[in-house]
């Protein structure tokens, strides 16, 4: 029972807080969750350092940067991580201004870096609004590397000193692993923050009430991703677009190597006003590297469109 409540925080926000038995659950059962980084990713020193089980987490206490864990530095003992993460936490992950809603989960699993194993897990829980308002009402826990038990959790001071302070994205780092990529669960995910421009006028617009690719006054201006396919096939493009009244009607077009789908901008009120829209479809023939183009074809209005994201989302294909 306890390893199915862990399965479906994949796909809902937790209802209630998760025993100590659910999240080792959801850890030992993480390969069938949403692995949102596709290789390992270098941790910094910086991060290295705290991110780790408080020496006085063996007698129940909390650790923290008091709890002697941590000597000093070792410019050797570089380590790596994958995240996971469960469906609510999935996306706003790649959006540099993402909330989080309550009951969503991110687990970072650490490497060694002489020999590859895992020595620990680390992870943040969405509590309830007023549960720790001074790091966004985020529970932190650590767990062992052979996931048995939780070693810590609770408002942790070493982890509160890292997170309180990031408060652009609700407390949670992207640095060094939010890009374009294919997760784990299939989806493509392409942020606005992290599309190439080429033209005079088109950008990314990064205050938090924009956060979008904006500025497309100019029809000739264009946007693209690079990214890698790990699951060939074929993909629905969803995108995120705002528009100005009376400002719709722009055809654009996406293209993927010879492939094009073309669909018209719609006019939802405001250029920040973002609707998901399904736009069309690409196939993806072999795994390996691929890049996705943005560009428009007409511009009837004042500007072509604001768009945030992009997700690609894999088709169920029907098996005769």
């Amino acid at each position: 029972m306890r390893v199915l409540v862990a399965l479906a925080l994949l796909v809902s926000p937790l209802g209630a807080v998760p025993t100590d038995d659910e999240l080792i659950a959801f850890i030992k059962n993480r390969a069938a969750l949403e692995r949102v980084t596709p290789q390992l990713v270098d941790m910094p020193e910086e991060v290295e350092l705290p991110c780790s089980i408080g020496r006085g987490a063996k007698d129940g206490g909390l650790g923290g940067l008091g709890g002697g864990g941590i000597q000093q530095s070792n410019p050797h003992a570089a380590s790596k991580f994958h995240i996971f993460a469960n469906e609510p936490a999935a996306l706003p992950i790649f959006d540099p201004w993402g909330k989080f809603p309550e009951g969503s989960l991110i687990v970072k699993e650490k490497f060694g870096a002489e020999d590859g194993k895992t020595k620990l897990f680390t992870g943040m829980l969405k509590r309830e609004k007023g549960y720790f308002p001074e790091c966004g009402d985020w529970e932190f826990f650590t767990v062992d590397g052979d996931a048995a038990k939780i070693a810590e959790r609770g408002k942790l001071t070493r982890c509160a000193t890292c997170h309180e302070d990031i408060t652009q994205g609700d407390h949670v780092s992207r640095e060094g692993y939010a890009k374009p990529a294919q997760i784990s669960g299939g989806r493509i995910v392409l942020h606005s923050s992290t599309a190439q421009v080429e033209g005079k006028k088109l950008q990314y617009e990064p205050q938090e009430k924009k956060n979008t690719l904006g500025y497309w006054v100019d029809a000739a201006d264009k946007a693209s991703w690079s990214f890698e396919v790990t699951r060939p096939g074929r993909y629905e493009i969803h995108i995120w677009q705002g528009c100005g009244k009376d400002s719709g009607g722009s055809e654009v077009e996406f293209s993927a190597g010879e492939q094009r789908a073309r669909f018209t901008v719609e006019d939802t009120g405001h250029f920040q006003n973002f609707k998901e829209r399904q736009v069309g479809t690409l196939n993806f023939g072999k795994a390996g590297p691929q890049k996705l183009e943005v560009r428009a074809l007409s511009k009837p209005g004042a500007a072509v469109m604001d768009l945030r994201q992009v997700v690609l989302v894999p088709v169920a294909e029907t098996v005769p």
